[in-house]
């Protein structure tokens, strides 16, 4: 009986293991991190009027398409991905939190950019002058 016990506390412990291997089948964070970016950044220039007007007839999720493709990876793979994540919770949220540090840095830079472009095309005041 005491065997028993025992085996059966050893067996609970062990099934209480996290496993932090990824299956294979799963696309790495890395990867996903950079998909769910530039879909978000797709999305982002749909929103724009001109861009959306030329685009209208054509389907979203053909671009999507091609950014899967552009990691190497397709549909069912970032589905059956995104499922698995969405299982993983804590590490969906360091995906995320990554893809929202990476498209912050992506604003700030071109923040920077047009205040660079703004100062180069003011005009030169004069001092000398007053």
């Amino acid at each position: 009986m005491r065997n028993c016990i025992v085996i059966l506390i050893m067996a609970f412990m062990l099934s209480c293991v996290k496993n932090d291997k990824v299956p294979d089948y799963v696309i790495p964070k890395e990867d996903m991190v950079n998909i769910i970016r530039d879909i978000h950044l797709t999305d982002g220039m749909l929103t724009i009027s001109d861009v959306r007007r030329d685009l209208a007839r054509q389907d979203t999720i053909n671009y999507y398409d091609a950014i899967f493709e552009n990691y190497g990876y397709k549909r069912a793979d970032f589905d059956t991905s995104i499922y698995y994540y969405s299982k993983e919770i804590n590490t969906f949220d360091e995906i995320y939190k990554e893809v929202l540090n990476q498209l912050n840095e992506m604003e700030t830079l071109l923040k920077e950019d047009d205040k660079k472009e703004e100062e180069q095309d003011e005009p030169k005041k004069d001092v000398g002058n007053s």
